[in-house]
């Protein structure tokens, strides 16, 4: 990426592409309805704001932290309608799906938490970015637009974690138009319930 924009790093949590139909077809929507970020940010939920990247070794044993939380969802990691992560990207909110696991230092190593500018409360799968200060004419945050009322319910195991770079373009739409690149993918470790030899 080339210099003199800011550039923001974060690590995030992909959704292996086959959970993601859904979530796609609830982004499309979005964009529809007159959010012109829905497809300013990649398919993803944010962890945690970075200063720089985590190693490969850092996002593996926050794969295993997050794998061992799920133990009490048989593996699955779940959405729980629309939620807004906010103070975490500057004057933009991701809007997008709550997944249903909390965010503390606690699923990151101490070498990583150096690194950690934010951690939202809880994770969002972005499907929107938007301005902090105001939501397209008709959209409020109550959820009650039917829009944002039809938020898919997500249930998926696999997902990868990686190291995201984003920042502004020179041109482009308005304030919503973003360049990223996402680093190699570290695999949340294949589920196995407890008391079996099958992975799941």
């Amino acid at each position: 990426m080339e210099t003199g924009k800011k550039t923001n790093r974060f690590i995030i949590l992909i959704p292996h592409r086959d959970a993601r139909k859904p979530f796609d077809d609830y982004r499309s929507k979005l964009f529809a309805a007159g959010f012109p970020g829905a497809y300013s940010f990649p398919a993803a939920a944010p962890l945690a704001a970075l200063s720089r990247p985590s190693s490969r070794e850092e996002l593996g044993e926050i794969a295993r932290n997050i794998r061992d939380y799920t133990r009490v969802t048989d593996g699955k990691i779940l959405s729980a309608g629309t939620a807004f992560a906010e103070n975490i990207f500057g004057k933009f909110s991701f809007l997008g799906l709550r997944l249903d696991f909390p965010l503390n230092e606690s699923f990151f190593p101490q070498t990583a938490r150096k690194k950690i500018l934010h951690i939202p409360v809880s994770p969002v799968l972005c499907a929107a970015i938007a301005d902090s200060g105001s939501f397209p004419p008709g959209i409020s945050r109550s959820g009650e637009n039917p829009v944002l009322a039809e938020a898919p319910v997500l249930s998926f195991r696999a997902a990868s974690l990686a190291n995201l770079a984003i920042r502004p373009l020179a041109g482009g739409e308005a304030d919503y138009s973003f360049e990223w690149k996402i680093g190699p993918p570290v695999w949340l470790p294949k589920y196995v319930k407890r008391g079996s030899g099958n992975g799941y």
